[in-house]
């Protein structure tokens, strides 16, 4: 949108009064929604900063070319507010809010040079509209997940339709609590409810997780005092466990012959969205969508995590070699180290790498005790150089996850797991590494999306059994299944048995190619999917009943499952 069309439109302004306390946290009342009345979904947040009615928000929020908006406070109240300033360098916009109610307090200021890694922190704001709409703001809890540069020269951070909303460089902070559409320019929270920055929905291509601009940052740049006061911190326990397995964290860059660069699946859009007409408008924005995402999830020209099995070893997902690479680079401060793929377990999706020579990196220490169900876990990850670690927080969700008819099963984590994350450990508030980070992205035909709550580990113990064999120098490339040794095609709403594989309990059991398949152990063969379902919980040594329609007759067949490689 053009800034004289929004010279055209009124901002409204709606603040949140909410002064109750979630999990301890006093909730400031002087968070506030920001209205635009355009086609672009742009609604925001701003914060209440003092009493004189002088409020922070970001261009994300407020574009340039807004100078005036109205505030609604609660109970319908309406005020003026004015931009008294903006910092095109961190896109920071101060407001004023004329004639502001005594019972809208400002939010208590932090000093986010002060932050560490792993602080609990709170993002509050419009998310959806819903100060605006329900008259309560969003509120999330998470922690710092990493605190790194944007440097000079990086690709610019989007957000959703593709577009560019960070273009400034330094110190950015990121978390793992929820920053949606209308968040921006909201607030980013210590855990006593003191304002540390203002979040965006602005994602670095590697990451894909919202960034937050630094409250000194931009106090800085509209010339106001700094803020004195400490955060609150507390990530201090979940430090010291990474402390003690982030020196066995290693990057490395791999030579993939399929990169450098992005697959041309989603082909760049032809125009930006304020290009577009109004019916053009929806079709485009999905094209974005589906663009951006693709070069976040696929990206491949970057260096990836792995971890130091000590001397000359290095162990990660099988994922970040792309089906490819064989050869790579580890990265050290003083200068890299040539290394190679010596083998791989491609049904855990691990690959095993040795260095021309010792790496000195120290071996990272795996837990012994199986992991359990709802555990506190901290997922970490290298993903750029010089940039330090970063780690997400959250617990085990299952520990029996299976993506096919296998005895493999994966653990999974409702910490945000991004590509930075794969290859990198799963580790306990021991700092013992209970788990490696594998198949994110796209994997046949039902990817794992980065950063939906939903992501894979193989467990130390699974590790510890498979590395033999690596080290050996074999791949194995599929897993043994337990099943009944058929291949199923659908046929006219039916399944039909394609082929059987020999030396398999289908085969003792006379099945055929051609049968109809009608049930398995009880339940109706509507699908392949259905039938591995009926299967997965099942042994080897299981026996079950077969229904089958063969040359026009019903046929009760008794199969003993197998183990068997396909």
């Amino acid at each position: 949108m053009r800034p004289e069309s929004l010279l055209c439109r009124s901002a409204v302004l709606a603040a949140w009064c909410l002064c109750t306390g979630v999990a301890g946290l006093e909730i400031p009342s002087g968070i506030l929604a920001i209205s635009l009345d355009s086609d672009d979904d742009q609604d925001g947040s701003a914060v209440v900063i003092a009493s004189d009615g002088r409020a922070l928000t970001l261009a994300e929020a407020l574009p340039v070319g807004v100078d005036a908006c109205e505030v609604v406070l609660p109970g319908g109240r309406r005020r003026q507010a004015v931009v008294l300033k903006r910092d095109p360098v961190s896109s920071a916009v101060l407001l004023r809010i004329a004639d502001l109610p005594s019972d809208v307090r400002p939010v208590l200021l932090a000093d986010s040079r002060r932050l560490q890694p792993l602080d609990p922190v709170w993002t509050a704001g419009n998310a959806t509209g819903s100060i605006a709409l329900d008259g309560a703001a969003a509120i999330s809890r998470g922690v710092v997940s990493g605190l790194y540069d944007l440097s000079q020269g990086s690709p610019p951070a989007r957000g959703r339709g593709g577009r560019i909303l960070a273009s400034w460089n330094g110190t950015a902070i990121e978390t793992d609590a929820a920053i949606n559409d209308g968040s921006q320019g909201g607030a980013l929270l210590d855990d006593a409810g003191r304002l540390v920055g203002l979040t965006s929905r602005a994602q670095t291509r590697e990451r894909r997780l919202p960034l937050t601009v630094p409250l000194a940052r931009i106090l800085d740049g509209l010339d106001l005092p700094p803020a004195e006061t400490a955060p609150v911190g507390g990530g201090a326990a979940w430090r010291r466990a990474v402390a003690s397995v982030a020196p066995s964290l290693g990057l490395l860059y791999l030579e993939r012959l399929r990169g450098p660069g992005n697959p041309d699946g989603v082909p760049r859009p032809s125009r930006l969205l304020d290009e577009a007409g109004a019916g053009e408008r929806e079709q485009l924005a999905r094209w974005w969508e589906l663009h951006w995402h693709q070069q976040q999830v696929f990206y491949t020209d970057q260096p990836v995590s792995v971890l130091s099995l000590g001397e000359d070893l290095l162990l990660t997902a099988a994922s970040n070699l792309h089906g490819s690479a064989e050869r790579g680079r580890l990265l050290l401060p003083g200068g890299a180290i040539p290394c190679s793929v010596i083998g791989r377990d491609l049904p855990l999706d691990l690959a095993l790498l040795r260095c021309e020579r010792p790496h000195g990196l120290p071996a990272a220490a795996f837990a012994a005790a199986p992991i359990a169900l709802a555990a506190p876990v901290a997922l970490l990850g290298r993903w750029r150089e010089n940039a330090g670690w970063t780690a997400t927080v959250g617990s085990i969700s299952a520990t029996e996850r299976r993506r096919m008819q296998s005895r493999l099963a994966f653990l999974q984590t409702d910490a945000r797991a991004n590509y930075g994350s794969l290859g990198g450990p799963l580790i306990d508030a021991e700092g013992k590494v209970v788990g490696l980070c594998v198949l994110l992205g796209p994997h046949d035909d039902r990817p794992w999306l980065i950063n939906s709550g939903v992501a894979l580990a193989i467990d130390a113990s699974r590790i510890t059994a498979a590395l033999p064999a690596m080290r050996a120098g074999k791949t194995t490339a599929r897993p043994p299944f337990v099943g009944l040794g058929v291949v199923l095609r659908p046929r006219d709403g039916t399944l039909v048995i394609g082929s059987v594989t020999p030396g398999t309990g289908a085969a003792a059991a006379g099945l055929r190619s051609g049968d109809q398949l009608v049930s398995v152990g009880g339940v109706k063969a509507v699908s392949p999917d259905a039938v591995a379902r009926t299967l997965l919980r099942r042994k080897s040594g299981d026996r079950v009943m077969v229904e089958l329609r063969r040359d026009g007759k019903d046929v009760s067949v008794e199969v003993e499952l197998k183990e068997f490689t396909p």
